[in-house]
């Protein structure tokens, strides 16, 4: 809610200079997740008043369950904000099954997921199918939240500890690198992936932003390199 307070004041007066993204079920806090069609719908307007806005580009489901997105409850609200004008597009956010279901369903015009060099799961799962239908692809924790700066430390926060772990056993050459060139590796190597269009880098340092637009660029990965992460990526993932 604050965000979007602090969003909306910043971009008044400037709306037609930016594209406005949001998600919606978890309106009281991520522990209470509420998919009902008229709590979807109520955050969904109250959205648009804290960003001072008549429309909104993007509404995203958040971390929907398969189960309840099978339900068609959800879809059914978001579809109906659309056809009420508050969104020009729909969209899920989310991984793994529930994540396939979204793609494979039709009704969703974007997809938020996790890719990186430590979770490649998508680009077998999912991203394929979603290149074939046309889904905007945005890409979440671009870089695995870097936790391979801990070195032999883990993170103490869930998604970094779970992408320290992979990275132990990954152990990709170029993570024992200076920070900012393992960093513009990781940033480069998911938005080489086919099918993604745009990947969210979270950072509290200013300085990042010169750093991660020099990454990109860059361009993509040479295809060498790109294949030598996925190949180690499969090896670890199945190992023989």
């Amino acid at each position: 809610e604050i965000s979007e307070e602090l969003i909306g004041g910043a971009l008044a007066g400037r709306r037609k200079e930016n594209y406005l993204f949001t998600k919606c079920g978890h309106a009281r806090g991520w522990s209470h997740p509420d998919w009902r069609r008229e709590s979807l719908l109520g955050s969904i307007e109250r959205s648009l008043k804290r960003l001072k806005t008549d429309v909104l580009d993007l509404v995203q489901l958040h971390s929907c369950s398969a189960v309840e997105l099978r339900r068609g409850h959800v879809i059914e609200a978001l579809s109906r904000a659309r056809e009420l004008g508050y969104t020009r597009y729909i969209g899920y956010s989310g991984d793994g099954d529930a994540a396939r279901f979204a793609v494979e369903c039709g009704a969703f015009d974007t997809l938020q997921t996790s890719i990186s060099i430590a979770d490649q799961e998508a680009l077998d799962l999912f991203l394929p199918l979603a290149v074939e239908r046309n889904i905007g692809v945005i890409a979440k924790r671009p870089i695995a939240n870097a936790a391979w700066q801990n070195g032999t430390r883990p993170p103490a926060d869930n998604y970094g500890y779970r992408y320290w772990q992979r990275l132990q056993k990954l152990s990709y050459d170029f993570l024992h690198g200076d920070f900012k060139e393992t960093g513009a590796i990781a940033l480069r190597f998911t938005l080489s992936v086919p099918g993604v269009h745009t990947a969210i880098v979270a950072t509290a340092r200013p300085g990042r932003f010169t750093e991660n637009a020099a990454a990109v660029e860059a361009g993509p990965l040479p295809k060498r390199v790109f294949e030598s992460i996925r190949s180690r990526w499969r090896d670890a993932a199945n190992p023989r």
